[in-house]
């Protein structure tokens, strides 16, 4: 091969080399690299921003189910408002979602609303409740409660930790009073654990609810619980039900 050749093919290749590394660094530094957030399904994705690198896929979330809602009168002009909230997914959950509570009175008219957050663990049944809720004298018939949420379903496939409830017990005089045991059965302490006992008659309705919370239960250690109200109820309570939770999606 004449020289001459060899020097151009040696020339190009060196140009071809040099060029090449440009457009790599370009690409490198300036062309943005695949991430979870990125609206696009790529870096080996089964779902758009989901599967392979990005966690588990959100498919077909069941909507926040409202079993009761209950309203309850505690001193005049004054209420508070309860519901029982089931969320029926297995794996999950919310970071945060809002509700409003709405109180109406007997010609169906609107005489106060109360607006709260809370969070949302997988195959969670719960207890939301609000106190003194000021009417304006005027006298509170029902609620209803609207749960708002637009934040994103977040996967979560740990363990709840077992806290079992027992010795429960209720005085109505000179005020109500109920108690309760906690036992933490796993080996790691839970802190902020969040207790609401619901008072109901014969007929199962909720007729009071109160509410209380523990800092921190070691583990496999206990505590006693008690829940208060202000006056003696004029028929005693037939069941009581005390719903536990903690905040599984906060690190």
């Amino acid at each position: 091969m004449d020289w001459r050749i060899k020097k151009q093919i040696v020339y190009f290749l060196i140009v071809a080399l040099f060029i090449g590394g440009i457009v790599a660094v370009v690409v490198y530094f300036y062309i943005p690299k695949p991430t979870c957030t990125d609206g696009k399904q790529n870096q080996e994705e089964t779902g758009v921003d989901c599967g392979g690198p990005c966690g588990p896929c959100i498919i077909n979330p069941k909507e926040i189910a409202v079993l009761w809602t209950r309203v309850m009168e505690i001193d005049e002009s004054l209420y508070e408002v309860a519901s029982l909230i089931e969320n029926q997914n297995l794996f999950y959950g919310l970071s945060e979602f809002k509700y409003n509570f709405k109180l109406y009175d007997s010609k169906n008219v609107l005489v106060a609303v109360r607006e709260g957050s809370t969070f949302l663990n997988p195959q969670d049944r719960f207890v939301i409740f609000e106190t003194k809720i000021d009417t304006g004298r005027r006298d509170a018939a029902k609620a209803v409660v609207e749960i708002n949420h637009t934040g994103e379903w977040e996967y979560l496939d740990k363990g709840k930790p077992s806290i079992i409830v027992s010795r429960k017990s209720f005085s109505n005089t000179p005020f109500p009073v109920a108690s309760a045991y906690l036992y933490n059965q796993s080996l790691f302490p839970v802190k902020n654990i969040y207790a609401y006992i619901v008072l109901s008659d014969k007929e199962g309705n909720a007729i009071a609810v109160s509410s209380t919370r523990v800092d921190v239960l070691s583990g496999e250690g206990g505590k006693e619980i008690t829940f208060t109200w202000p006056a003696p109820f004029p028929e005693l309570p037939s069941s009581s039900e005390i719903y536990t939770r903690i905040n599984m999606l906060k690190d």
